[in-house]
């Protein structure tokens, strides 16, 4: 299974994210919001450093914090690739100041053979400790996210030695950096076994919790990105029960909820259809090709030519299209079944929502957010 990773080995090079313009703001942030009650919840967005200058079209003072992504660490330890953090993003990072938007940095390990040979060696490990708070204090102390994606069976060395990272890291901070704010990515199911859920510090405020790629690009069949029921056990009641079965306090969890989809050349138009291939991204509104030109098929365009079906089980939508080369189908999310997951995370007590990337919907779901879950609690400056 494929989560964030694979949006980041997709992305633009270091070089083509650095290229951001003048930081005077476009879109005007939302100030209507009287009428609206005050946010309990967290919501957190994901920036893709691929974004490059997007955000100046944005309204981002519907999120309570942003994280950046992504930062990335070597096998051993050091830091690999910025993505020109913090330095390229100076512009980005006053205006969400005065927004009193904190952003943290995410570090981000992807590969499961650096991951492996990390998570072997004590002295890796020291160095990704000096590499995180290092990323921390360039911040200025707002914090940081992990991203440690690994979907292979984890030994117990490597097992141990991701707990003893976790522990150190959050001991670290807890003393140098009382204020900052630690969050972590956490799969939906973790069949390799790496993370012990009962055992994460509790100095990790908030664990951003996989609600996507329950059917993901490189399936065997085409499904719901992001199924709230049904399709056996992969949808975000039974990610839930694991968290919670595990003693995680919902207060704790984030839901991550996506602005994509995936488009899979099929057998059949029925859904569940076995692929053909892999499937292709697919965001919810259309983004600018100069940003996101490796991107061009969106959701809105597609449901224009061929019309939205809505899948009974998951609440999610999706289409079907046929060309010469054989039948598509194409699922993502839009304000009906988001609203419906937002609702599940009042229903249910949790913390927040986290989504990604922001931008992918062109802000045609920023009214949702703020629907449901109020205006954050700040002020401007």
């Amino acid at each position: 299974m494929l989560c964030i990773g694979a949006f980041l080995l997709s992305g633009c090079s270091a070089t083509e994210s650095v290229l951001v313009p003048d930081p005077s703001p476009i879109v005007e942030e939302v100030t209507d919001t009287e009428d609206l009650p005050e946010r309990t919840k967290s919501v957190t967005g994901y920036y893709a450093s691929w974004m490059k200058g997007a955000w100046l079209e944005m309204d981002l003072s519907v999120y309570d914090r942003m994280v950046f992504f992504s930062t990335t660490s070597a096998s051993d330890g050091s830091l690999l690739e910025r993505n020109g953090w913090p330095h390229a993003w100076v512009s980005l990072l006053a205006r969400t100041d005065s927004l009193d938007i904190p952003v943290v940095p995410s570090l981000a390990l992807l590969d499961a053979d650096s991951i492996r040979t990390l998570f072997s060696s004590m002295e890796s490990i020291d160095r990704l400790i000096a590499s995180s708070l290092q990323l921390i204090e360039e911040s200025k102390g707002q914090g940081l996210h992990l991203d440690i994606e690994y979907f292979e069976v984890a030994s117990d060395t490597v097992r141990s030695h991701f707990q003893h990272f976790t522990d150190s890291l959050a001991q670290t901070v807890e003393i140098d950096w009382p204020s900052a704010h630690l969050s972590m990515f956490v799969p939906a199911f973790d069949y390799g076994g790496l993370y012990d859920l009962a055992k994460i510090h509790p100095r990790y405020d908030e664990l951003i919790v996989q609600g996507y790629d329950l059917h993901w690009q490189t399936g065997p069949r085409a499904g719901p990105v992001s199924p709230i029921s049904g399709w056996g056990d992969d949808n975000w009641q039974r990610v839930l029960d694991r968290y919670l079965d595990a003693g995680v306090s919902p207060d704790r969890i984030t839901m991550s909820v996506p602005y994509f989809g995936y488009e899979w050349p099929v057998e059949t138009a029925y859904p569940g259809s076995p692929t053909r291939g892999d499937g292709l991204i697919v965001t919810f509104g259309s983004v600018d090709p100069l940003v996101l030109p490796q991107y061009q098929i969106s959701a809105q365009d597609r449901i224009r030519d061929y019309g939205s079906l809505r899948d009974d089980e998951s609440g999610s939508p999706y289409y079907t299209f046929e060309d010469s080369t054989g039948v598509w189908q194409g699922w993502y999310e839009d304000d009906v079944s988001l609203r419906h997951k937002y609702q599940f995370v009042l229903d249910r007590g949790l913390g927040g929502v986290a989504t990604f990337p922001i931008g992918y919907d062109q802000g045609q779901l920023d009214p949702l957010l703020l629907d449901a879950f109020g205006h954050p609690r700040r002020h401007k400056r």
